[in-house]
């Protein structure tokens, strides 16, 4: 689910660009949830202090922008309209001469990238059912599966998940408190396929994925399609967080993925 409250971002410009990459990051069935201006501009056009052709006019080309990308409407409810993206392609419209497809080559390739006005196809994304959380934490993800991963089968994934429960368990022995509500905020540098995210799962704490940009995998997908958090970061430059934010870092082989740099 991608929601925005009130996180001025002029949806309807730029040729609907904006909702393009909200479309390349939802997943099949996901939710696009918008709070705030223009939704029910009808009621509160005044309190926004802007007129109703413009805020009419910017409801019109954003229905008509997720149209466009498949969003069925679920909703629209006081100030908030729920959009989801299908999940059967073959019901969707085909794409105006005016709109590109992306370079399908690879579509998680956006680090420094300029964002465009081109539409994903979905037969770039890595398909497969996924499995409900936390059952999908331990399933094989779709990207292992179907091969998308260079370098991982489903054999070395899960030697991969079974290694770093065995570190886990090592370090549980040199830090009893790591169980305890004393670690709730928990970032991995170097998160690879969050095998030690999955590992050290509790509901008493949740762990920030952090993919390097400068790593030889791009893994980011695995980590999201087991239900986990992440984020792709060059540890070149600072990370974008609040002093004090983390109770636990851990840095396996980031010093090695940076050592020439």
């Amino acid at each position: 689910m991608a929601h925005c409250s009130r996180c001025l971002i002029q949806w309807s410009g730029n040729g609907g660009m904006y909702m393009m990459e909200v479309d390349r990051v939802l997943g099949p069935g996901g939710y696009w949830v918008l709070s705030g201006p223009p939704i029910n501009w009808k009621a509160n056009h005044r309190k926004w202090q802007r007129t109703e052709e413009d805020l009419g006019g910017e409801q019109k080309r954003i229905e008509e922008y997720a149209q466009m990308l498949c969003w069925e409407k679920v909703t629209e409810m006081a100030e908030i309209g729920v959009w989801r993206k299908r999940t059967d392609t073959a019901a969707c419209p085909a794409m105006p001469p005016a709109v590109q497809a992306c370079d399908p080559a690879n579509p998680d390739d956006v680090w420094y990238k300029n964002m465009e006005t081109c539409i994903t196809p979905s037969t770039t994304a890595a398909g497969g059912e996924l499995q409900s959380f936390p059952e999908r934490l331990k399933a094989i993800p779709p990207r292992i599966s179907s091969g998308a991963v260079q370098g991982f089968i489903v054999e070395s994934y899960e030697e991969e998940n079974r290694r770093w429960e065995r570190h886990v368990k090592a370090y549980r022995k040199v830090n009893y408190k790591l169980d305890t509500k004393r670690y709730r905020n928990i970032m991995d540098m170097n998160a690879g396929v969050g095998g030690f995210a999955a590992a050290i799962f509790s509901p008493m704490s949740w762990v920030m994925n952090v993919v390097p940009t400068a790593a030889e995998l791009s893994t980011l997908g695995v980590i999201y399609e087991r239900g986990l958090i992440g984020i792709y970061h060059d540890w070149c430059e600072a990370f974008s967080t609040y002093p004090r934010t983390y109770d636990l870092i851990h840095a396996n082989g980031v010093f090695n993925i940076y050592r020439d740099k």
